[in-house]
Order: C-alpha cells, then sequence, then structure tokens
C-alpha cells in the first residue's frame, strides 16, 4: 500500500501505547521518534484496523538490527531493519470487528561495538478506509514488572541458526524461546532486558575489565557508543522513579569464568595487564575470586539501592556452574540481611537433547524452556511466601 493511503500517528501522539525497555528520543526529525537500544525494548498496541504498518529506520556500520512481530503473544515474523526510514507492513488481513494486540521488538542486542547501530520507530499506520477514529484501544494490565540483567545468554544468542553455526551475527539473536521473554509472558509481565554478549560482572570472557554490565547499569544505555547515540539519551542517568520492578533476575557471571580460561588482556589506558587466574588445582586464585565475589556484593548493593522494593533473583547455571557456589555464597550471606535476595541453580545446556540444541555453543530452546519454568516457579514461590 502506498503511504499517501495510510492514516499515520506519530509514534508520541498515540494513546494506550505501551513501551518495553529503556529507550530514548531522537527529535532530529521534528516529531520524536522512540529510540530503541537494548534487547527486547519496542512498543506495544492494541488495535482495531485489519492492517497495521510502522515507519521505522535503521542504521548500522556492522551489526544490523532484526525486528520481530508478536501478535497476542505468539510470534509472527522476524526480519532485518533496513538501512534509512521507510514503511514496513507488520500484519494484513485481520477481522477489524475485534482488538488484536501486537508487539514490534528490537532481536538484537546493544551494539557496543557499533556506534552507527540505530533503532527508530517513527510512525504506525492504518489503511485510511479502516480507520474509524478509535484504532488504539486501552492494553490489558501487565500483573507485574520483571527486569532480566545478563550476557549473550538473556540476550537470546544461540537462539537463531543451526547448531553449527560459530559466524558472531546479530542474526542469530533472538527472543523466540528467550527464557527472559517466556518467563514474562508466563506471569503476564511487563519485562526489560538490560545484556550484552561476552560481558559479566567484572570483565569480559577475554579478560577485559571494560566489559563489566554493572558499571553501566545507572545509564539509560551506557555501553552504547557514539555522539548519535548519546544525543538521543543513551548516556543519560536512567530515572529509576519511573519504572521500578517488582523481580529483578541477574543472570551473570558465565564470561567471568571464561576470563579464568583465557589469555590477558592489556589495559588500554595504562598498560597493564588484565587478567584472572586459575590456582595449581585448576580454582579460581584466593586474589581474583576475592575481586569476582567483591564485584557480586557490589552489584547486588547498587541493585537493592535503586530498587528498594524488589525481589533480586541470582540465576545461574544455564551454560556451567563453576562459578555457581561462590555466587550463591555472595547471595546467601547479604541474604542473611536482606530477606528479598535469592540465588536458584538453572538448568545446564548440558541436558539438551536432540533438537534442542542452539547455535554458537549457546543454550538452545530446551534449556531456556527448563530455566523460564524455574524462574517462573521461585517467582510464584517468592509472591506467595510475601502474601502478594
Amino acid at each position: 500500500m502506498e503511504p499517501a493511503k495510510l492514516h499515520a500517528y506519530c509514534i508520541d501522539k498515540i494513546d494506550n501505547l505501551h513501551i518495553y525497555g529503556r529507550t530514548g528520543r531522537d527529535k532530529s526529525g521534528g516529531n520524536s521518534a522512540l529510540a530503541l537500544f537494548w534487547t527486547g525494548s519496542g512498543i506495544s498496541v492494541d488495535f482495531t484496523a485489519g492492517e497495521l504498518w510502522a515507519e521505522l529506520e535503521g542504521g548500522y556500520s556492522e551489526y544490523e538490527c532484526w525486528v520481530s512481530v508478536w501478535i497476542n503473544g505468539a510470534p509472527l515474523s522476524r526480519f532485518i531493519l533496513q538501512k534509512g526510514r521507510r514503511w514496513y507492513c507488520l500484519v494484513r488481513g485481520l477481522n477489524q470487528n475485534v482488538s488484536h494486540h501486537i508487539a514490534i521488538l528490537k532481536e538484537t542486542q546493544a551494539m557496543s561495538g557499533d556506534p552507527e547501530h540505530l533503532f527508530l520507530v517513527h510512525r504506525l499506520g492504518v489503511p485510511s478506509t479502516q480507520d474509524n477514529g478509535r484504532v488504539f484501544v486501552p492494553q490489558k494490565k501487565k500483573d507485574l514488572k520483571i527486569e532480566f540483567v545478563g550476557d549473550s545468554i538473556t540476550t537470546g544468542e544461540g537462539l537463531a541458526g543451526c547448531v553449527l553455526e560459530m559466524d558472531w551475527i546479530s542474526g542469530w539473536m533472538s527472543l523466540r524461546d528467550n527464557y527472559a521473554v517466556l518467563t514474562s509472558l508466563a506471569l503476564n509481565a511487563d519485562f526489560r532486558i538490560l545484556s550484552q554478549s561476552g560481558w559479566g560482572v567484572v570483565t569480559g570472557w577475554d579478560n577485559d575489565r571494560n566489559s563489566s554490565l554493572p558499571k553501566h547499569y545507572s545509564k539509560i544505555c551506557g555501553l552504547a557508543p557514539g555522539k548519535k547515540n548519546e544525543d538521543m539519551g543513551a548516556q543519560d542517568e536512567n530515572d529509576f522513579s519511573k519504572w521500578q520492578p517488582d523481580f529483578i533476575v541477574v543472570n551473570l557471571g558465565t564470561n567471568d569464568w571464561g576470563a579464568f580460561n583465557n589469555p590477558a588482556k592489556t589495559d588500554p589506558e595504562t598498560g597493564g595487564e588484565w587478567k584472572m587466574h586459575l590456582d595449581e588445582n585448576g580454582e579460581p586464585s584466593v586474589q581474583d575470586l576475592s575481586f569476582f565475589k567483591t564485584g557480586i556484593s557490589n552489584f547486588i548493593a547498587d541493585l537493592r539501592a535503586k530498587n528498594p522494593r524488589a525481589e533480586i533473583i541470582w540465576a545461574y547455571g544455564m551454560c556451567s556452574f563453576d562459578l555457581g557456589e561462590h555466587i550463591k555464597s555472595v547471595v546467601d550471606f547479604m541474604g542473611e540481611k536482606d530477606l528479598s535476595l535469592h540465588f536458584i541453580k538453572l538448568p545446564s545446556m548440558a541436558e539438551e537433547k536432540e533438537g534442542e540444541f542452539g547455535s554458537r555453543q549457546h543454550p538452545g530452546p530446551g534449556t531456556h524452556r527448563r530455566a523460564a519454568s524455574l524462574i517462573v516457579e521461585e517467582i510464584k514461590r517468592i509472591a506467595a511466601e510475601k502474601g502478594a
């Protein structure tokens, strides 16, 4: 359909619009476009037309954005967001006599290595002949708010592509069968995801200590580089008062373990060496283990300061459980004073059967489903215990 035949609604003027994730705004084009940074960020509406279009804008130098469209909680399609600004038909041929719930979500993580990585939502449109003056109707209220903080597992890396795929590309990241999305759907929860492949609590898999996700938690999307992202608000302090989660699920530590098993990294500022060391028994050295555990306790303290009412669950084990007992010991110790702090061991990808494997040696759909089921049970248990 020609855009001229659409009745277009600017995204900042739509009533009953729901926004997922920490987002920014691009005001360079006159109207205020919505900037999506993180995995799972996006929008949803309930609409009564039979057809819906979206005017989206993409950009990248290396890592393109992938977009997924969900109808009534089920995935409908995913596609590459092309460079530039254009209209996309999201769905057509629906019954116009009932309302339909549609979500447009960013499949790809924030790209710390690509300052031109861009996803803007400008307008939604319906055919003028189908516009009855009340296209966007109120959505059902969510029961919970959940924030997920993690690495490539939470990004959904490995949930697209065959098991043999090993190229590091954005196309292998997906929300379909992602444990965070499955958990949120099961609990009718609004959700936010903050995740970055290869990053950890205090270090990345390659011993790069700049690859620490807790360092960026206070910003809207502090790891998004470049002037454009800065202008859209990525480096702004996040206003935690505007969105307080009921639950925070942290799934970090896998890449910290990787750092113990990979070569040293050079500090780009001092020229010194960054390295997490194993002792002669193959266990984390006392000094580096202390550094890791201090990082955990500092992050938990920061989470609690910024989210005073949240139940915090540290969930770990989908790739391996090598640092699991050390993480649990910190959580248990801090949990003696903070009764809203919990630890759960997640199912491992080692349990996967034929047909469940993910690409890039990452957990596949089976592991994500089992992890989601366990997290849902834990959240329900905590809610029942607290009388929520």
